[in-house]
Order: C-alpha cells, then structure tokens, then sequence
C-alpha cells in the first residue's frame, strides 16, 4: 500500500505557512494572557482598549490612580477597607533619593490609594509617575543665586546632561537645606492640582502609613473642620506637625489656606533663616488662622519597630504612621500587615511588638549593637558580664548595653536598636532579658483600641 498522500493546490500551498502561523500566534497570546502575572500591569483589557482600573498616575486630574484589581486583590489592606475615595496623599522627596525610596512607597503605603501626588525639588517622569517640583513657582532670584539653592541648580544642570543625580548626594545636608523651602509651595500646589477633597495626608518617602488604621481613624472627624493633626513638635513653644510622622489637614483649612494663590510666595524671603519648613508651615497656619497643630503621638508616630519604645507609653494606641523606614525594613512591615489574621482589625502597638520581638525567637544578646538602653547603673567592676549580669537579676530590667566601662539598662520599655560599628576601637555590647519582655506582653492584652484623643 502507498503512503497516503495530500495533493494541494498550489493556492493552498503558499497560503498554509501564513495560516499556520496566524493559528500560533493566537494561541501564544491566549496562552501569555492566561499564565502573565498580574503585577506585569499589562493586561488583555489594555491591549484591546477596553475599559481596565487605572495605574496610578499623579500627574493627571482626577483619580490618578490605584493599582489593578489582581494586585489589591492581593494586598489583603485593600479588599478589608477600600480607598472610600476623599483622601489624597501627597509625598515629599529629593531628587538625590528618589529612586532609592520610592519605589517601595509605591508598593506598600500607596498600593491602596486611587490618588496621590508626588512632589521633589525637580520635575521628572518615573515610568508612569509625574514627579512635581515644589519650587517650580519659588522666587526666581533667590533660587538663581541663594546658596542654599546650589544643589537645586546642579540637579537642574545633570538631569539636562543626563548625569546621575544621585550622585549629588553626599552627606545629604544639602538636600535636607533645600527642603526646607518645598513645604508651603508643597500645601498651595496641592490644592491647584486636587481642590475639594476630605483629607489630605502629607507624608516623606521614608514615611511608613498603616493603611487600614489611617482609614478608621480619619472616620472619626469631619473635613468640614479646619484641622492640623500630626506628631508635635516644638520650636519655642511654637507648636508644628513633624513632617516626616506625617500631618493631616483638612478640606476646610486647605481651602482656607490654600484657596487663595500667591499665598506660599509672601514668605520665600523669610525661610533662608529658619530651621524647619515644617516648623513654618505650622507657625503660618497659627499666625494667619489661629489652627495650631493636634498632637496624636504615640498615634502619628517618628520612630519604626526598631527604635520604638515598647511599654506602657506605646501599647494599645493603634499605629497610624512611623518614621525612618528604610525599603527592606518597609517591605518586612508590609509582610507583617499582610500576614496578620484580620487585616481590618487595627494593628496596636502591643501587636507590632511581634515584629521587632518575636515570640519564641528573640535575640538574647549581640556584639556591635546599640539597643539604646538608657538609664545609667554604676558597678563596682564595669564589664560586660557584670552589666549583662546585673540586668537578668532584676525582674524589672528588660535590656542593658556596655560600651567603655559604662552600662546602662531600660526598665519601662524595650527596644531593639540597630547594629553600631566600632569607632575609635570603642564597641557596643548589648542584649535583652527576653523572659521579662515575653512575661510583660502576656500580662499587658489589649482588649480594645486606645484611640489618642488630641493633646
């Protein structure tokens, strides 16, 4: 028997690769839409110009943003309280840090919200975000000859040379002179860009927000009110919100403060010889419409898990903001909010102690570490050991450290500290009594949240 064979006209013949291919194509792009990941941000929708949540984009009008349904359905904060749709973000940053902290904001603090503003000391496109500079409207003479604007000169000149600005950083006391200048100008462009919204929450890239307790804690107020709340700080007995815990200010006293344009200009001149553009801002606040700032520490808070102060102080209050957070430690804080059983229950203080300490896995002692232990004790032989010694046999001791013959422990809270390299061959020992912080917490259950009333 022959083999069989297809007799093809000559049609068919030069058509069928065409065919063919058409058929693999398709299925390669059946098969690409099915198995992509969804944090790609590409999706089917987007290739045929259907409708699809938008990508956040600060740089537009109106709801800029939020992150595809598959990511929030991914971020267990976003399904347990969705962005109600009144509160805008505004995030403050350098131009010399920006791609260093960032990126992590954007996925962990902002992965909830439909809109936020991004504002640096130079104007620049990151992908799909709209950086705005907060000095664009500066006064002119002074930014092209005051010297506390030379860097805000070079960043201008390599970002036109395509240089790596980043490496304008140095010690960074150029840029933290320079910030100084963005925060009034900050406040009057944002409500330029987006008037009328209930809440505006104005944070620092290395600013870390509880999403979920945020949201809970807004409920509690009416925009309707000219509100300033924040962590406190003095200056003189002059009271201001600590810009990098973060402050809050209301649809009434934006638009109070803001509503008029030219009003951030009336004070470029007077900057150069202070301290502080957060100090400034809650000082002008005062002056122009007697609102001086709420404090809600331990609440809105400028520590992060590791310099927090565990204790009697900082236990039940839910936590709204920390300070400080550098990317990885932002993503560990991201992991735990995500690992929590109820995402939507507020995360206190007592609960975030898990993170810093955990049970069952606490470090007992390390070399090169400051612990930040801080109540002097005299000892007749100073070592280490008879520091060390001294805090496990007391039960109100939680944690000493030793450095040079001097020993100091903490008896009301406990911290972890951070790793702190030898300096003129002067070392720091530290170490915890991890019995007496394991017997604390158990004896101390929240059995509700301690919402800060303002003070």
């Amino acid at each position: 028997m022959k083999p069989l064979e297809l007799k093809l006209n000559p049609e068919f013949r030069r058509f069928a690769p065409m065919a063919l291919a058409a058929v693999l194509f398709f299925c390669t792009l059946v098969l690409f839409y099915e198995v992509m990941p969804a944090s790609w941000g590409v999706t089917l929708h987007e290739v045929t110009g259907k409708p699809t949540p938008a990508v956040s984009n600060p740089g537009t009008s109106g709801s800029g943003s939020g992150s595809s349904d598959d990511f929030q359905h991914a971020d267990r904060r976003c399904t347990a309280l969705p962005d109600p749709g009144n509160i805008l973000f505004i995030v403050k940053t350098g131009a010399t840090e920006i791609y260093e902290k960032l990126p992590t904001q954007l996925l962990t603090t902002l992965g909830c919200t439909r809109d936020f503003l991004i504002f640096s000391d130079l104007k620049e496109q990151i992908g799909l975000y709209h950086v705005l500079d907060a000095l664009a409207d500066f006064n002119a003479t002074m930014k092209d000859t005051h010297a506390d604007f030379e860097l805000y000169r070079q960043q201008q000149a390599y970002q036109r040379g395509g240089l790596d600005i980043a490496t304008l950083k140095n010690d960074g006391k150029a840029a933290w002179t320079l910030d100084k200048y963005k925060f009034l100008h900050m406040v009057e462009k944002t409500w330029a860009q987006r008037p009328h919204r209930d809440w505006y929450v104005f944070i620092e890239s290395d600013t870390y927000v509880v999403w979920t307790n945020l949201l809970q804690w807004l409920r509690q107020f009416s925009p309707t009110e000219k509100l300033y709340m924040g962590s406190a700080s003095f200056i003189a007995n002059q009271g201001f919100g600590h810009g990098g815990s973060g402050y809050v200010i209301s649809r009434a006293l934006m638009e109070a403060f803001a509503g008029k344009p030219g009003m951030a200009g009336r004070f470029d001149d007077v900057l150069p010889s202070e301290c502080c553009g957060d100090f400034v801002l809650g000082r002008t606040l005062k002056q122009e419409l007697n609102v001086g700032i709420r404090n809600f520490w331990p609440q809105v808070n400028g520590e992060k898990p590791a310099t927090l102060e565990f204790g009697s102080r900082q236990w039940c209050q839910p936590v709204v903001t920390m300070h400080h957070v550098m990317p990885r430690e932002r993503s560990a804080i991201f992991d735990f909010e995500q690992a929590r059983d109820h995402v939507a229950v507020p995360l206190l203080f007592r609960e975030l102690s898990e993170l810093a300490f955990p049970s069952g896995r606490m470090r007992i002692q390390e070399e090169d570490w400051d612990n930040l232990a801080d109540v002097p004790v005299e000892l007749d032989n100073p070592s280490m050991e008879a520091c060390r010694d001294e805090c496990l046999s007391h039960d109100i001791c939680f944690q000493w450290r030793y450095s040079e013959k001097e020993c100091h422990v903490s008896t009301e809270s406990f911290r972890l500290g951070t790793k702190r390299l030898p300096e003129a061959q002067r070392r720091w020992f530290s170490g915890w009594n991890v019995e007496r912080i394991q017997e604390w917490r158990d004896a101390h259950p929240c059995k509700e949240p301690a919402w800060v009333k303002a003070h």
